[in-house]
């Protein structure tokens, strides 16, 4: 059998070896989410595998969740086209409604509970109320940071007194649970 040419066998080569380097380099979703979010508050090495690392679980909890299909990726593709960079800190605000998607089925993702109640609290006028160190947010503290997001601010200012109510009995069974 004759052999091919030597400068075919250099361009298969060549083309296996390109191949194999774009599909190593071509980053996953979570990590291109990441680089954006890194990109913004100039974080480490170490804060981006760890931005990494709890997007990957993000993505595998809304799949146990039993999320909407889509849900998570839509997200990522939001947080890619449309974060606002502000002061070193990222917005997600032009995401609301995928975020909203994943919390309806318990799935957080960049951003703690506590700090979603800690906008909508201010979005209410009440001011920050949680901690923004992601390790604060725990246990009861994420109990009473996940009632308060499922509450309007009617409820949380108390103007609408049957979802003042709910709220009430929400944060009784945070301590009661635990």
């Amino acid at each position: 059998m004759p052999h091919p040419p030597r400068i075919l066998e250099v361009l298969l080569s060549l083309a296996v070896a390109g191949g194999a380097l774009v599909s190593a380099g071509c980053p996953s979703p979570e990590e291109r989410t990441c680089d954006v979010l890194c990109d913004c508050t100039g974080c480490s090495e170490a804060r981006y595998l760890d931005c990494v690392n709890e997007a990957e679980i993000a993505r595998k909890d809304a799949e146990q969740a039993s999320c909407p299909a889509g849900a998570f990726d839509e997200l990522l593709t939001c947080v890619e086209d449309e974060v606002e960079c502000k002061d070193d800190q990222f917005a997600l605000d032009s995401c609301e409604d995928q975020q909203r998607s994943l919390r309806n089925c318990g799935v957080f993702v960049f951003r703690t509970v506590c700090e979603h109640a800690n906008d909508v609290f201010i979005a209410c006028g009440q001011g920050a109320a949680f901690d923004v160190d992601p390790d604060a947010c725990t246990e009861q503290t994420a109990c009473n940071a996940a009632c308060i997001v499922d509450t309007s601010c009617a409820g949380l200012n108390g103007s609408d007194i049957e979802e003042s109510q709910r709220f009430n009995e929400c944060n009784v069974l945070c301590f009661q649970t635990r």
